[in-house]
């Protein structure tokens, strides 16, 4: 992408309040490691040759697992770097500092990821913030609060509600609420969570008692809040809510690209960059993949294939023998969610001067306001990034704008929220996942109904063609999801006749 398309509570000070004190709550609730989808030990049967169609985490675990079991993989990758949507921007800012344009959290509870994390000898670093107080734009107020203030939050709400703020009231309608049951991954299929699918998240809390304010502050101050109005609430279940209700939260030492890239570096020798997928067919041999390299065309043969491709991306692949109704129904129909987010680097934290965080919790068009890079805290005399994360419709609207026009709606807004912004900003980089030609979105969000409708379908495999990526996990959105959809792919290929 060029320069044009680089591209709450905050969703680590959610991180944060559920650390300190609501993993009690969900204690023990997600991905215990006898869920796991075992990782392949050996082949089945004689060694197959695999296509894996797409370098992301999906595609890069499925890749691990096989040829750990002896199978020989191709993998067949468009881009130049693996990772998909886990992307760390590095050469864009001064003094080594690096943001995250995509996936942000791993949690010490996502048991795959934490498996290739430990085996690539990888550090994880801890979210660092700063001991200063955090800062809210609200309801046209800016404000912050101290350790142990409680603020008065502009929205109308019980006297309960009000005491008890925002973790309080998803501690009361939705973490106290979720069934047992959560703790198998495998239950989203099953009573009672079929039921959650028919409505949305925040459908969800007001069955639950919330009251229209609750909702509305819990929108406005959550990073997920823009999508609850049409998220399905089974989905929030599983890959919005249960990867915070335990373990411990952290990004990776260096970039979360740290992973696919230390990945990729052991698969080296299986992996085909700047090879674009057109088309997928099976016949007598097994099964044809055609590409392009450049301007040239090739055709690649294999036994087996493995396809990671976003939902959004795999639409415009020639498919046969056709795809059943309902599985192209659902790669068709699969809602997906857009993000842009815009980056600016400043010269010094200047918040610091104020003693206020440089993250901030708002409801203006720029949403959330991170601070990156995540892992370092910086200091009032050090360069820092500050980001903002836009999702949902809006940040398709601004994403179609320029680069120029999008660095000045930032900035316009920013000043709301940091009014000195101007004096310290030295560059501004944006990246919209609408635009990036390989993923055109950002990641899967299913809407009511869709799980139940979908999902079963975009896991099936047709015939001699497996289906993999975040898209076909219950946890869709997660870098866990991603990756245990390819040791699913992995393990499907591994014992197919």
């Amino acid at each position: 992408m060029g320069s044009n398309n680089h591209r709450g509570i905050s969703r680590r000070r959610f991180i944060q309040h559920v650390s300190m004190g609501m993993g009690a709550v969900g204690a023990g609730l997600i991905f215990p490691g006898k869920l796991a989808a075992a990782a392949l030990t050996e082949a089945s049967g004689p060694p197959k040759r695999v296509l894996v169609l797409g370098a992301g985490l999906a595609g890069l675990a499925a890749t691990w697992e096989l040829k750990e079991a002896g199978h020989e993989v191709t993998v067949l990758e468009v881009q130049a770097r693996p990772g998909g949507r886990v992307y760390t921007l590095r050469t864009l800012f001064d003094d080594d500092l690096y943001a995250e344009a995509g996936a942000v959290l791993f949690s010490s509870g996502y048991t795959h990821a934490n498996r290739y994390i430990d085996a690539l000898k990888l550090e994880r670093a801890d979210f660092s913030q700063p001991d200063l107080r955090p800062l809210y734009h609200l309801k046209g107020r800016r404000f912050s609060m101290g350790s142990g203030e409680q603020p008065t939050w502009p929205y109308e709400l019980t006297e309960e509600e009000q005491e008890l703020g925002p973790m309080g009231i998803l501690t009361k309608y939705v973490f106290k609420t979720l069934p047992p049951e959560i703790s198998d991954p495998e239950a989203w299929n099953r009573s009672p969570f079929r039921d959650l699918d028919k409505m949305t998240f925040s459908e969800y809390m007001r069955a639950k008692g919330a009251s229209s304010g609750a909702v509305d502050l819990i929108r406005d101050t959550q990073w997920f809040g823009q999508g609850m109005d049409t998220s399905s609430a089974l989905t929030s279940a599983w890959a919005y809510f249960g990867p915070f209700m335990s373990g411990r939260f952290f990004v990776l030492a260096g970039g979360n690209d740290r992973l696919p890239s230390e990945m990729a570096n052991r698969l080296s020798q299986s992996i085909r960059y700047g090879v674009r997928v057109v088309a997928i067919k099976e016949n007598d041999e097994g099964v044809e993949v055609k590409a392009r390299l450049g301007d040239s065309s090739e055709s690649f043969q294999a036994d087996e294939v493995i396809c990671t491709l976003p939902a959004t991306v795999l639409r415009d692949v020639r498919i046969e023998p056709e795809l059943p109704d309902d599985k192209r129904s659902a790669i068709a129909n699969l809602p997906y969610l857009d993000v842009t987010r815009t980056f600016m680097q400043v010269s010094r934290g200047f918040w610091f001067d104020e003693g206020v965080t440089g993250s901030a919790t708002t409801d203006l068009p720029i949403q959330e306001v991170a601070r990156q890079p995540y892992s370092d805290a910086g200091g009032p005399n050090t360069r820092a990034i500050l980001e903002s994360h836009v999702r949902g419709p809006s940040a398709r609207q601004l994403g179609k704008q320029s680069y120029s026009e999008i660095i000045e709606h930032t900035i316009r807004h920013m000043k709301k929220v940091h009014p000195n912004i101007s004096q310290f900003q030295e560059q501004g980089v944006v990246w919209a996942w609408s635009k990036d030609p390989y993923a055109l979105a950002a990641y899967s969000w299913p809407g009511p109904g869709d799980v139940t409708r979908y999902l079963e379908p975009l896991q099936r495999s047709h015939g001699r063609i497996h289906f993999a990526g975040e898209h076909t996990s219950i946890l869709s959105g997660l870098m866990e999801g991603a990756l245990r959809s390819g040791v699913r792919a992995a393990n499907e290929v591994n014992d197919a006749d």
